[in-house]
């Protein structure tokens, strides 16, 4: 067991990088992180094909637990603009723009994904229980979609397009209308190229969805432009996946292992949800909730109701992720488990707690047909693991991985089965998610495109969520807080600390990676 350590953080400067979007890398960055070029904005929009025909077909799979929570959430929230939730990315399109094989581009793809044709109808009282029924599933055949095009006008301004394509997804991305998904085009006249931006309210993808996005739409324009068929791998379809998610979790029980697992980890936290490790003192950063999973939650506007702040930074560049990952498997771990045990090690030291607490999410795409699907393919699991001033570096990570092992499995049952289960609100206040999209189709080619995956602005008093991307160039860390008090300097400082920690790992034996002892390295 090696000596005790310290962190003297304050003492040293990594000078973290914050990412504005200038087309070298592609990642997550809220909207005004990224440089807009100026351009001539066309709108986009889905409609089903014949004014006078009556296309929808009454669909008898259900919504996903996530679809469903998340929906009930947006009809709670009441009439008015709801806070947005939508998930974005833009590329660019090279040359002059076709707007009439672009068109046959998009509606090709949303033909492939079945869940862009597919609308959820909530019906009941906001207080019935989170059941299947509660909402209902209409679904276009495809080859009957249209789009309407509209031309907005020419924007000489990067940023005030940018407050532009902004308002239309928050606008157009509304869950409880079909479509709850828009595309823009901005023409440049002065590079020949064409920017895509594609919005989609959370609830039709998830991070990984948006990651696919240019590789396809890209390929299938190609292909209509020279007249050949797309070489894109066939896909399942994200509403079957949420009928046999729906079978599985109806055989959940009270104690199942996933029930069991939730409820001693709530249980060791004081019966919720383990917060933001926050230094002693650090204010708190509000009061009330803002929509939880299970749909109690209180609406946009309420007491307690907090704007986000975020950022992007980079920890490691691609030798040196290589480093820390060759660093952690010589240890026994991987490069999840060991960035997590950074995570806790910091925490320990800003706060003297003895265990980590997080959620992490987990990806539900266990069938090769959902590989490259488009859907929210998510589950959440619960992550705990001791954490002591004595333990070294190896330790640590061991626990880690040993958390990460026990979680994964708990994941495959939604949460909102697990509160139904366990009749108790549960709302996310502290995530730490991994994502590898080094081998995501298209990955060699997003800096040449300009891609870049966008979110919304957030309304939340509590929730800190961290997420760790690695890249073909390295791993950053995009980060969202609460932008309050003390919470505004804690967040940014604890992942300066991590990722200084990550460096020392990743260079070990050229300084001290855990602090004043050497021996807490190994």
């Amino acid at each position: 067991m090696a000596p005790a350590r310290t962190i003297d953080c304050s003492l040293r400067s990594r000078h973290p990088t914050s990412l504005r979007a200038t087309g070298r890398h592609v990642k997550f960055i809220d909207m005004h992180d990224l440089d807009v070029l100026p351009g001539l904005l066309t709108v986009w929009r889905p409609a089903p094909a014949g004014p006078h025909s009556t296309p929808w077909i009454p669909d008898p799979r259900p919504a996903s637990y996530l679809q469903e929570a998340h929906i009930r959430e947006a009809r709670i929230t009441g009439p008015g603009p709801r806070p947005p939730s939508w998930l974005a990315t833009v590329f660019e399109l090279p040359g002059e723009l076709n707007a009439g094989t672009l068109e046959r581009a998009l509606l090709g793809w949303i033909d492939r994904h079945e869940s862009l044709r597919s609308r959820l109808l909530p019906h009941g009282g906001p207080g019935a229980g989170p059941r299947g029924g509660r909402v209902s599933r209409a679904t276009l055949r495809a080859g009957t979609v249209a789009m309407l095009r509209t031309v907005v006008g020419d924007f000489p301004s990067g940023d005030e397009l940018s407050h532009r394509i902004e308002a239309l997804f928050d606008q157009e991305t509304d869950p409880l209308t079909w479509p709850s998904f828009v595309f823009a085009t901005v023409e440049h006249s002065d590079t020949e190229s064409t920017a895509l931006y594609v919005g989609f309210d959370h609830s039709n993808v998830d991070g990984y969805s948006i990651f696919l996005i240019a590789h396809e739409i890209r390929e299938l324009y190609a292909a209509a432009l020279r007249g050949r068929p797309a070489e894109l791998a066939e896909v399942g379809s994200f509403l079957d996946f949420a009928g046999s998610e729906r079978a599985g979790a109806a055989l959940v029980h009270s104690e199942h292992e996933a029930v069991a697992g939730w409820r001693d980890f709530v249980a060791t936290n004081g019966g919720e949800l383990p917060g933001f490790p926050a230094p002693p003192g650090t204010p708190a950063s509000g009061t009330g909730v803002i929509g939880d999973v299970t749909g109690q939650g209180l609406g946009h506007g309420h007491v307690g109701a907090q704007a986000q702040a975020g950022g992007c930074e980079w920890l490691l560049d691609a030798q040196g992720a290589q480093a820390f990952q060759d660093a952690c498997v010589r240890k026994g771990g991987n490069f999840f488990s060991g960035a997590l045990a950074c995570l806790a090690i910091v925490a320990h030291e800003n706060t003297g707690q003895q265990q980590f607490r997080a959620i992490a999410p987990f990806h539900t795409r266990t069938d090769p047909q959902w590989a490259q699907s488009v859907g929210w393919y998510v589950g959440l699991a619960p992550v705990g693991f001791a954490v002591r001033g004595t333990d070294a570096y190896r330790e640590v990570m061991a626990e880690a991985g040993l958390a990460l092992k026990r979680a994964k499995p708990l994941a495959a049952v939604p949460l909102p089965r697990i509160t139904e289960i366990l009749g108790m609100p549960l709302e996310p206040r502290f995530m730490v998610s991994y994502m590898d999209i080094r081998r995501t189709p298209g990955a060699d080619q997003w800096g040449e495109w300009r891609a870049f995956a966008l979110r919304s602005r957030r309304i939340h008093p509590h929730e800190v969520f961290l997420w760790i991307m690695r890249s073909r160039h390295g791993v950053y860390l995009s980060f969202r807080y609460p932008d309050s008090e003390g919470i505004r300097t804690a967040v940014p400082r604890y992942i300066e600390q991590t990722g200084w920690l990550m460096e020392q790992i990743a260079n070990e034996g050229s300084e001290d990676c855990r602090g004043k002892e050497s021996a807490a390295c190994s």
